[in-house]
C-alpha cells in the first residue's frame, strides 16, 4: 500500500471515530498492513467504519480484507464441494487456491472414502470440515494431491513383480536387461560345468 492510502485511512478513522492516533499506534498499523494493496485497504477502511462502532483493531482490519476463518472455511468447503461434484473420486485432485482442503480431507478419511458419503453423512461432514479446516491452515503441512481410485488401482496392480513377469521391464519403465544377462551367465556356466 502506498503512504498516501495509510494517511487517508488513518484521517478517516480519526474523523469517523472523533480521536486523534499517537504515532506509536499508527506504526504500529502501518507495520502489520503495508503489505495489502491500496483497494483492500480503501474497502477495509469503508466496512470498519459502516459495522464498527468503535475504532477498528488490526485483527478487525485484516478480517475486513482476507474474511475470518470461518469465511474462508466456508469458502473452502464449496471449492471442495465443486471439486468432488465435477471431478469425482476417480481422478486424483489438487487444490491450488485452498490447498489445505487436502489436509482436512485426509483428516476425514481420504478422498475415495470422503467421495462415497451419503446426502445424510454431508452435513455431518461440512460440519467436521469447517472446525478442522483452520487447524490444518495453521498447520501449514498440505498434500500435493489427493489420490483418486484410478491411480490408486493402477499403484497396487503395477508393483516391481508384475511388471517384470508381465513386460520384462521394471517400475520406471527400464528394461530388464541386467538380470537377463545375469540369467544367461548363470546358465552358460550350468552348461560349462556339465
Amino acid at each position: 500500500m502506498k503512504k498516501e492510502t495509510f494517511s487517508q485511512m488513518v484521517k478517516v478513522f480519526e474523523s469517523g471515530y472523533g480521536l486523534k492516533l499517537k504515532q506509536d499506534t499508527k506504526k504500529v498499523y502501518w507495520d502489520f498492513l503495508k503489505n495489502y494493496n491500496d483497494d483492500e485497504i480503501k474497502n477495509a477502511t469503508v466496512k470498519c467504519i459502516r459495522e464498527s462502532e468503535f475504532l477498528p483493531k488490526i485483527s478487525d482490519i485484516v478480517n475486513a480484507i482476507e474474511g475470518n476463518s470461518e469465511d474462508e472455511a466456508e469458502l473452502a468447503y464449496l471449492e471442495f464441494k465443486k471439486k468432488l461434484d465435477n471431478e469425482g473420486s476417480y481422478l486424483s485432485v489438487e487444490f491450488t487456491k485452498y490447498p489445505a482442503i487436502s489436509a482436512v480431507v485426509e483428516a476425514l478419511g481420504d478422498w475415495v472414502k470422503i467421495s462415497d458419503m451419503t446426502i445424510d453423512d454431508e452435513k455431518w461432514i461440512k460440519k467436521d470440515f469447517i472446525r478442522i479446516y483452520p487447524i490444518m491452515k495453521r498447520r501449514g503441512n498440505f498434500p500435493e494431491k489427493l489420490i483418486g481410485r484410478f491411480e490408486l488401482d493402477n499403484n497396487n496392480k503395477y508393483t516391481e513383480e508384475y511388471m517384470e513377469k508381465r513386460y520384462n521391464r521394471k517400475l520406471d519403465g527400464t528394461k530388464m536387461i541386467a538380470k537377463k544377462l545375469i540369467e544367461s551367465e548363470s546358465n552358460n556356466r550350468k552348461g560349462e560345468d556339465d
